[in-house]
């Protein structure tokens, strides 16, 4: 088998890779990027530097790769390339193609945070949101509709910390934004992994007990039977499949509440791996057919540390 990892320069896609190596995975890992200096490079087997996601050149290099290197199986890790794939799923599909995510409905309702908002806000726990800040009480957490890694994300004290956003450059870059609930209490990161029936069969309950730049530096994995049960019913409602990567955030009671869903893998999707479930084994016995065993997670704590890589050039 011969698997196309995209966005290799992410921590999704370096976890994605150091867990196919940790089960000993003999085809070829095939990694893509835009940068020439993505780490995914030096990790995978063969790898392409191909066009912005955003560009429209972008999917025809993307095919061509595919047909080249007899691609068998694709796992996007990129917020835009997930948009591409999903939408060719029918076309890859057809060329023999596995392409083991959601469908490009359920990735356009996680993507745009208000969408979710409106979608879930009647049957899930959710802070309420709005594109009204005067319906909130202060603080208010101001973020982008569609964003990821707490990229342009604000938290504002008061109406003049909030009326400085209409300068701010960064937010702005980042999109039209919304105003949020600020919840204070624990924040977790939920990996999990559906079927292609949208049936939840892992999930790894993780508290983020350190973040930088939106990732997890340090972990734990835990068992919270209220988070697993909240997590199964709403990737079931959403009629999510394939890696998911759910946020939650305890407000001011202790009730963990959906933050924001992403229909991907996480950027610390290794730390399951190390707890003992490697979505990856997981993932290839499902496209073979064969029987899944899933193991319960371990409860570890996880410290991320920085690695080198010498480039020749």
């Amino acid at each position: 088998m011969n698997i196309l990892v995209s966005c290799a320069g992410g921590p999704a896609a370096v976890g994605v890779i150091k867990s196919l190596k940790d089960i000993n995975f003999n085809g070829k890992i095939v990694a893509i990027d835009c940068d020439k200096l993505s780490v995914g490079f030096h990790l995978a087997d063969k790898s392409y530097v191909v066009p912005f996601s955003v560009e429209d050149i972008f999917w025809e290099e993307v095919l061509k790769i595919i047909r080249n290197e007899n691609i068998n199986l694709i796992l996007p890790t990129g917020d835009a390339d997930i948009v591409h794939f999903s939408k060719n799923k029918s076309m890859l599909n057809k060329m023999g193609v596995n392409v083991f995510m959601s469908s490009y409905t359920s990735i356009n309702i996680c993507q745009d945070k208000f969408k979710f908002y409106n979608k879930c806000k009647n049957k899930f726990s959710l802070p309420e949101t709005t594109l009204l800040y005067k319906k909130l009480d202060f603080p208010i957490l101001c973020k982008p509709k569609r964003g990821s890694g707490s990229r342009g994300i604000r938290l504002c004290y008061d109406e003049n910390s909030l009326l400085s956003l209409e300068t701010d450059e960064s937010l702005h870059r980042s999109g039209d934004y919304i105003y949020q609930e600020y919840l204070p209490g624990q924040e977790y990161t939920i990996d999990t992994l559906c079927d292609m029936k949208s049936n939840p069969i892992s999930i790894v309950v993780r508290k983020r007990l350190q973040i930088k730049a939106g990732i997890s530096s340090k972990g734990e994995i835990i068992q919270n039977d209220f988070i697993e049960k909240s997590c199964f019913d709403i990737c079931k409602f959403l009629n999510l499949k394939g890696p998911i990567c759910l946020q939650m955030k305890e407000d001011e009671c202790g009730v963990p509440k959906f933050i924001e869903i992403n229909p991907r893998f996480g950027g610390s999707t290794y730390f399951a791996t190390l707890a003992g479930v490697n979505f990856m084994e997981i993932i290839l016995d499902l496209v073979d057919g064969k029987d899944v065993k899933i193991n319960k997670p371990k409860n570890i704590k996880v410290l991320r540390y920085y690695n080198e890589v010498v480039v020749d050039e």
